[in-house]
């Protein structure tokens, strides 16, 4: 139903059920708010956004007051205008604003640059937020240029105890986007009001620590802050970015869109991608890149080693040296690791190089000894995999070994939805995880006996209602298979944790027909960044070989250096990062990140996701495709002169990704991995072979040791 209002004179169709504020917005008319936010609902806390309106004694706040048919709003009347500069210098009261009205401030950023040291906030010049603050930006628009209420300084101590940010509630203004984007938005209570009237402040229940409280640290409350009372860490004194750039997270397969925040040629940040729809982080992909591709340890120049130590050589003197050991080397006795990790034009290529090039078929990756037996099943289950939009059709989710306490949390989210909107949500885990409290039904089998509940579903589907169950967590299954097969729509969510199993077999053929049996769509969360795109370009296949080759070349790209090597070989180590142990022999090949490069990966549902180059790589490093290219044509093998990664993309996506013929050879180099319930526990989530926790100072806080 259409209305017609008149806001500053303007005569204007609108929509019934929208606010003032929206409509305002909508028609470019700017009206000032600072507890407003995108995808929050109105508030009015903060009443800088009221107006007048013909007929009316108050001035509601355009946030929460609906259009009505025949409206005559202003924005800027006079009163409005006093009012609003009434209600600023009322916050300002309660705030460190003595540099917001100093008469010197405009000079004060050259004279007095080592405030910023202060670990305390006592004005804009001490405070991150400086240049970027709300706050901050109304007193300029109000030209205020003194308060005249008594200034109060709440001396409340600055809270640092947390990974990745640092709150100072003396800068709250509670306008509580923080609390209301953490409880509506994304199903948490770690937020809350603490106190009365004028000692009313921010705080967790009980003034716990946000680990205590069970954040998740999906930073959505630091992006939302107005002020400086929220500060990151890693970013606290970078100012504002110069740019962003969207691409995709890899952290997980998962294929969130973000937008990394760079200057000074430097990634400082990543936020979700708005424009594309993304709405929230984990905290991977929230705060984990930032110090994870700025790493001070990152290799930026070849690197030669020998047994008498190692020596910085040129990009020239390294493809020849790899060159020389890979034509002296014999084919069979040639191997190469790939991390999953890695984007689709590096698994091509390698593909092509180890076969053209190396003339071998010894090609393998970590994911092949992390997913074991299960490997063949889990090939046949991604042909049905969907992506988590599918959620939202649900009337059923049943997830398996899945926990978003921290990575994946954005499932999670997902996931309180899809049950706000009448979903039934069940889930089987032999431990506490984040959906504990959440589920209608929690299936919690002993640890290692997922096997059996997940066979009794299995055959309560497939014979229908069974009668005379003893067992409480028998009663509980039938219960269950009964919700599955009278659903309209169900979802089987595959969590990590039974994708790494170790029965994922036998796991992994149950769940195959128990989709079968009941329609149900089913949804694979794996931790590998690009298993999907591994499967299609062959890196990874059901084959296996016995025994353990006897290598002369070991070429690593994004892979550690295994525990144990047979008969030390001399080994071609591709990686951001210096391998963790000694080298025997060999050449250390810097390459660039995924923010450093273009490319392409399959998320979990094997939708093409793209990354962009954001900033140069360091010093010399190059993408990984690049190195091989280069050592290819330097051995004189011809088909390796792309100039782009979409040149690479254009081949593979012609000739199809095929793969099949190679063999999964070089077994018993890589240790199965550990089950994921250990990972919160033992700091085992990575990016191209290394730990997050090893790297990036506060996940050290999250997984202990």
């Amino acid at each position: 139903m259409s209305l017609q209002i008149t806001i500053d004179g303007r005569s204007l169709s609108v929509e019934k059920g929208q606010t003032l504020l929206q409509v305002a917005r909508e028609n470019g008319i700017d009206i000032p708010t600072l507890c407003d936010f995108p995808g929050l609902p109105s508030h009015g806390s903060c009443r800088m956004c009221v107006v007048e309106i013909e007929g009316r004694s108050n001035t509601p706040t355009a946030c929460t007051t609906l259009a009505e048919d025949g409206m005559v709003v202003q924005t800027n009347s006079p009163i409005v205008q006093a009012q609003r500069i009434e209600l600023l210098k009322l916050l300002l009261s309660e705030h460190t604003s003595s540099c917001l009205i100093c008469t010197e401030k405009s000079h004060c950023d050259e004279c007095m640059v080592t405030l910023r040291k202060a670990g305390v906030t006592t004005g804009c010049r001490s405070c991150s937020m400086d240049g970027a603050c709300a706050l901050q930006d109304l007193v300029e628009r109000f030209g205020i240029t003194e308060i005249g209420y008594p200034v109060r300084y709440r001396m409340l101590p600055v809270q640092k105890q947390d990974p990745f940010f640092d709150r100072d509630y003396n800068l709250c203004i509670l306008c509580e986007r923080c609390v209301r984007v953490c409880e509506e938005n994304h199903f948490s209570s770690t937020l809350t009001l603490a106190g009365r009237g004028t000692d009313a402040i921010v705080s967790t229940a009980f003034g716990r620590t946000h680990i205590e409280a069970g954040c998740s640290f999906c930073g959505a409350c630091v992006e939302v802050c107005p002020t400086g009372t929220l500060s990151e860490k890693t970013r606290k004194w970078d100012g504002k970015p110069e740019r962003e750039v969207s691409t995709t997270c890899p952290l997980c397969s998962l294929g969130c869109q973000i937008d990394l925040l760079v200057k000074n040629d430097m990634v400082i940040g990543s936020l979700p991608a708005h424009a594309s729809g993304s709405d929230m982080l984990c905290v991977k992909g929230r705060f984990g890149i930032t110090e994870l591709v700025n790493h001070p340890t990152r290799l930026g120049h070849p690197i030669a080693v020998n047994r008498e130590g190692s020596l910085p050589v040129s990009w020239e003197q390294a493809i020849e040296a790899a060159a020389e050991k890979i034509s002296s080397c014999a084919p069979g006795k040639y191997g190469m690791l790939i991390s999953a990790d890695c984007s689709n034009e590096t698994l091509y290529v390698a593909r092509k190089f180890v076969r053209e090039a190396a003339r071998s078929n010894h090609l393998r990756t970590s994911s092949t000894a992390l997913y074991g037996d299960g490997l063949p099943v889990l090939q046949r289950l991604y042909g049905l995999a969907q992506p988590l939009s599918v959620l939202s059709e649900a009337d059923i989710i049943l997830c398996l070994g899945f926990d978003g306490t921290y990575a994946q949390s954005v499932v999670d989210v997902g996931l309180h939805r899809a049950k706000k909107h009448g979903a039934k949500l069940v889930t089987l885990n032999a431990n506490e995880h984040s959906l504990s409290k959440a589920a209608d039904e929690w299936l919690r089998p002993e640890p290692g006996e997922e096997a059996d509940v997940i066979e009794m579903l299995v055959e309560n589907t497939r014979m229908g209602e069974q009668q005379n169950r003893l067992s409480p967590i028998a009663s509980q299954a039938q219960r269950v298979s009964d919700m599955l097969l009278k659903s309209r729509q169900a979802i089987i969510l595959l969590g990590p944790a039974f994708l790494t199993h170790p029965d994922n077999l036998f796991l992994l053929k149950a769940v195959e027909r128990l989709v079968a049996q009941t329609a149900a769509q089913l949804i694979i969360l794996p931790d590998s960044a690009n298993l999907a795109g591994a499967f299609r370009t062959g890196i990874i296949t059901p084959a296996t070989t016995a025994g353990l080759q006897d290598l002369e070349v070991l070429h690593l790209v994004g892979e550690t250096v295994p525990p144990h090597l047979p008969d030390q070989p001399f080994i071609l180590y591709q990686n951001i990062y210096p391998p963790r142990r000694d080298l025997p022999a060999g050449l250390i090949l810097p390459a660039a990140a995924f923010t450093e490069e273009d490319g392409t990966f399959l998320d979990h549902a094997g939708r093409t996701r793209s990354i962009q180059r954001a900033v140069p790589a360091p010093g010399e490093a190059l993408p990984s495709w690049q190195i091989l290219c280069r050592i290819a044509r330097k051995l004189g093998v011809a088909g390796f002169d792309y100039e782009n990664a979409a040149q690479v993309r254009a081949e593979y996506e012609t000739t199809g990704f095929t793969g099949a013929d190679f063999a999964i050879s070089v077994p018993g180099l890589l240790q199965p991995g550990l089950d994921v319930f250990q990972w919160v526990r033992r700091e085992d989530h990575a990016y191209m072979g290394f730990p997050l926790g090893t790297l990036v100072a506060g996940f050290r806080r999250l997984y202990p040791e």
